[in-house]
């Protein structure tokens, strides 16, 4: 397996050490950055190159993160009790023994336990836990300036340009080091993760496609079959793309059978989110389902279910199906993702006293949570549902009926007409 090390010379070579002795399987290569907010420079090529990231802390996987976009399985070495013991042991040997230190990096969390549990007695510390909104000149600066003014008689870093910037002007300064126990275990957690999404990406993927309808305003119908024709080689390239094979059921549905990963990936979904809106512009409107499963049988059914509440849109879309979670309108703004299996008792009572399905009242309470909000009209929550305003009576009457509803007062109408009643659902 090959892994990618980002990170500063001194700890990109420790980790070289560590992986070399004691993980036989993983073929390491590195990318040095001596600066944390520079490991982006080397993200692309590193992702290119390897299974899976391993950054050698905190404050670099930060700085790749920030101006990079980090695709596959990573991990970082954190810093944990140990790296802090080992500096305090080192600032004994070196003499310095009064315990007024400045540290970065380590979380208040560790040095409370580093100094409960161990019983180590630090006259005064100054701690500057990794925050984003921080770069190393300000952790430097930082340093520098609680040095000089008398309060630390000693530094520890996490950051190696800030360590080699402390040497060089001579303070004594210690490196906040992972130990090799850190090292192991967060690789073996990158291979872990790596191996989980290679076993999820190589799952069967069906996807349904149903053209809904072709506008009929052309003048005659060979237009109408040329506009089909074309959405039928903009499907072609599609399933190419994704190194899928279709399979067609009459003219109007469409089977696509792939493998998880490449289905599933941010380019191939953003390709099929493309051609919807192409078939939008032409009016032709298509509805579409994705199932997943470990069998063609289960990757099916689960199509079929997300195909159904797809052509229920009036322009057409996308749902993902998986198990017992659906999730879409995929790329839209009401896109919600929730059960189709409820199993909570409560939910359960709730929903045979409203009166709708189990399904359709996790799908409610998914888009409050989404929204975070409890207060809708009949006009707002058919959009946010993507029904008719009638529809979205009724549900809101079921509410009402109930008990699980309340008025929340009325909000006066744009135009002439009757105010808006706004209803506070109870869930």
């Amino acid at each position: 397996m090959k892994i990618g090390c980002i990170g500063p010379s001194d700890s990109v070579h420790l980790v070289e050490e560590v992986v070399s002795r004691r993980c036989p399987d993983v073929e390491l290569r590195t990318y040095v950055r001596e600066r944390a907010e520079d490991s982006w420079e080397v993200l692309e090529q590193c992702q290119r190159e390897t299974q899976g990231t391993l950054f050698t802390g905190i404050a670099v996987q930060e700085g790749a993160k920030a101006r990079g976009t980090v695709s596959k399985p990573y991990e970082h070495i954190p810093r944990g009790g140990y790296s802090l013991l080992r500096v305090l042991s080192e600032m004994h040997r070196s003499g310095i023994m009064s315990g007024k230190l400045s540290i970065d990096v380590v979380s208040d969390d560790i040095l409370v336990e580093v100094v409960k549990e161990f019983g180590v007695e630090l006259e005064s510390i100054h701690s500057m836990p990794f925050a984003i909104y921080l770069n190393e000149q300000d952790y430097f600066d930082r340093h520098v300036e609680l040095y000089e003014s008398g309060q630390v008689e000693a530094i520890a870093t996490g950051f190696g340009y800030v360590f080699n910037e402390l040497k060089k002007l001579g303070l004594p300064v210690f490196r906040l080091y992972a130990s090799n126990l850190q090292i192991h275990d967060t690789v073996t957690r990158l291979v872990s993760r790596i191996r989980t999404r290679s076993l999820r990406s190589a799952g069967i993927a069906i996807q349904l496609v149903r053209l809904n309808s072709i506008s009929r305003s052309s003048i005659n119908q060979y237009d109408d079959m040329k506009n089909g024709g074309r959405f039928y080689l903009e499907l072609l390239e599609y399933v190419r793309a994704i190194q899928g094979s279709l399979f067609n059921f009459g003219t109007e549905e469409h089977v696509i059978f792939a493998t998880r990963g490449l289905i599933e990936s941010e380019l191939h979904r953003a390709h099929f989110l493309r051609l919807l809106a192409w078939g939008r512009e032409r009016n032709i409107i298509f509805s579409s389902g994705i199932g997943i499963g470990a069998t063609a049988f289960e990757a099916e059914k689960s199509a079929r279910k997300a195909l159904d509440n797809a052509s229920q849109l009036s322009r057409g879309g996308l749902f993902v199906v998986e198990g017992a979670r659906i999730r879409g309108p995929i790329g839209e703004a009401d896109e919600l993702e929730y059960s189709t299996h409820v199993v909570d008792d409560r939910l359960l009572d709730m929903s045979g006293k409203i009166g709708i399905s189990p399904s359709y009242l996790a799908r409610i309470k998914a888009l409050m949570e989404k929204t975070r909000k409890d207060t809708f009209d009949s006009s707002d929550l058919a959009a946010c549902l993507g029904i008719g305003e009638r529809s979205a009576r009724r549900v809101l009457k079921k509410f009402l009926d109930s008990g699980y509803a309340e008025f929340n007062g009325s909000e006066a109408a744009r135009k002439v007409g009757r105010p808006k009643k706004m209803v506070r659902l109870l869930i």
